[in-house]
């Protein structure tokens, strides 16, 4: 598989640390890096004996130019506005958690009415944070540990500026209550290594929020999951669920301004040179990573790419031959789940500013949408939403009452859709509609199937069974079935072709057009 190499980031400064102070009994009172040698600054390491346990307040303070790192265990319990790590604005200095960071609080929800289901919030407390950067900070932010927090309108990261320098996450990161945030983040001048497990639960939670612009490369490699209902998987009886079981949370992954570096779902890469831990440069051990899972439990769309306030650009991936701007090589998931909620997998654009994505967007894992009985979709180009091709050599899927693979939306731009996989859309029932790709823009122009392009589900028939539905053309459009080599499956289109006014060419070289 290509690698996806990271540059390093020059840091403007370093921190002034010539050794630690080395934490290594429990501690009972805050830790702040300016006293922390008998009165002098020096840097603080919690080592893997240590301990800060608090009663309230911030456990480890940066405020001064020296770094922290916690391999022992930070608790606070029961506290509104708790923090673990805080480092002051303007400070210089990496922040590593490799131990655990404990936010919580005893409560624990009960069935109230005794209907087989718990009832009442998932947390009762708020404003808890497990490490916090108060303002623009320098230096790299590691966390390959455990952050647990329960709290509403907490957070297991958060990043009050700008960051310059490299950010890191390859452990576990939970946060339960309303309005939680696993990472929430601005600019970053510097590379993103988004690994290991983020999960956030409760009323618009969100797996991780990129508010700032992205000066370097995101590689997402590990589970990424939010929502607000109580119960990810459906009970026996769904029916006697309550409204607070039933809450909708936010997306799994929130992009909200530029990445110049472009963004990789990727997968774990194969290992071609023993001698090399870190075959793709990105900071993480190969042994280690895992492969790009992200899902959302709610209509919530899995990914979110695009801001309602500015327009934003995706750049090219270094180092591939491609250089897309989005490369899914892992898995997107978007499950509505229960009666009555959309499922949606990946959306870019549609809320205002304009999303361009360079070179285009290639697919070789896995991008779906379910709905039990409402609109499914997976891959979205909302209005204002631009790029020049979709490649896909994977799966992309939709199965709902309404159930769209590929929809592009009046206002969106996509010249070109190429398939050497699967593209597929499938209705719940016959009164349903499937659309496999569907274009409103008059953009798409050129459809290529080497692989599947399959609308099943509705009655036959009906009409609602469109495998490509280019009715809205603003010029001629061409749909080649291309010749594909011995041995390898015949390319096939299943369901209707919508063509729109123009000089349209439907060409089958190879396989079936049913």
């Amino acid at each position: 598989m290509p690698r996806y190499l990271l540059a390093s980031t020059a840091l403007l400064a370093m921190a002034t640390a010539a050794h630690a102070e080395d934490v290594t009994t429990k501690k009972t009172t805050p830790l702040l890096t300016s006293t922390i040698r008998n009165g002098a600054a020096d840097a603080i390491n919690v080592t893997k004996d240590g301990s800060v346990v608090l009663t309230s307040g911030t456990a480890v303070t940066m405020d001064s130019n020296h770094n922290v790192t916690n391999a022992g265990t930070i608790t606070i319990a029961n506290v509104n506005g708790a923090r673990g790590i805080v480092a002051n604005a303007g400070t210089t200095g990496d922040i590593v958690n490799s131990g655990t960071i404990t936010l919580d609080e005893p409560y624990t929800p009960t069935d109230d009415d005794k209907d087989g289901d718990l009832d009442g919030p998932f947390a009762l407390g708020s404003n808890k944070i497990g490490i916090r950067t108060e303002g623009d900070h320098t230096g790299k932010i590691t966390q390959s540990g455990t952050i647990t927090v329960e709290g509403n309108d907490s957070a297991g990261i958060s990043l009050g500026g700008k960051l310059t320098g490299n950010f890191t996450h390859d452990g576990k990161t939970s946060v339960l209550g309303d309005n939680a945030v696993g990472v929430k983040t601005g600019q970053i001048d510097g590379n993103v290594g988004l690994a290991g497990t983020v999960q956030a639960q409760g009323r618009n939670a969100v797996g991780a929020r990129f508010g700032g612009d992205i000066n370097g490369a995101m590689v997402v490699q590990g589970q990424i999951v939010s929502t607000g209902y109580r119960y990810p998987t459906p009970p026996a009886d769904p029916s006697k669920l309550d409204a607070d079981d039933l809450l909708q949370g936010g997306s799994a992954i929130v992009i909200e301004g530029n990445v110049t570096g472009g963004i990789v779902l990727a997968v774990a890469p194969k290992d071609s040179d023993p001698k090399n831990d870190d075959e793709d440069g990105d900071g993480i051990p190969d042994a280690t990573e895992g492969a790009a899972k992200v899902q959302t439990y709610g209509k919530a769309p899995a990914i979110v790419i695009g801001s309602a306030t500015r327009d934003i650009a995706i750049g090219p991936v270094a180092n591939t031959a491609s250089k897309y701007g989005l490369q899914i090589d892992g898995t997107v998931e978007g499950h509505g789940l229960y009666a009555g909620m959309d499922g949606n997998g990946v959306a870019i654009g549609g809320l205002g500013g304009k999303v361009t994505i360079a070179n285009g967007i290639g697919v070789s894992g896995t991008v779906t949408a379910t709905s039990k009985d409402a609109a499914a979709t997976a891959l979205r180009l909302g209005s204002g939403a631009a790029t020049p091709l979709i490649q896909n050599a994977g799966t992309i899927s939709a199965s709902g009452a309404q159930a769209v693979a590929v929809r592009v939306d009046a206002g969106a731009s996509l010249p070109t859709l190429r398939n050497s996989g699967t593209i597929k859309a499938a209705a719940v029932n016959e009164n349903g509609s499937a659309i496999a790709i569907g274009d409103a823009s008059g953009t798409l122009n050129l459809v290529e199937n080497s692989g599947t392009i399959s609308a099943t589900g509705a009655k036959a028939g009906s009409g609602r069974n469109v495998a490509i539905d280019l009715s809205k053309a603003a010029g001629s459009v061409t749909v080649k079935q291309t010749q594909v080599g011995a041995g390898f499956t015949a390319p096939a289109i299943l369901g209707d072709i919508l063509l729109g006014g123009g000089n349209d060419l439907v060409d089958i070289a190879d396989g079936t057009m049913t």
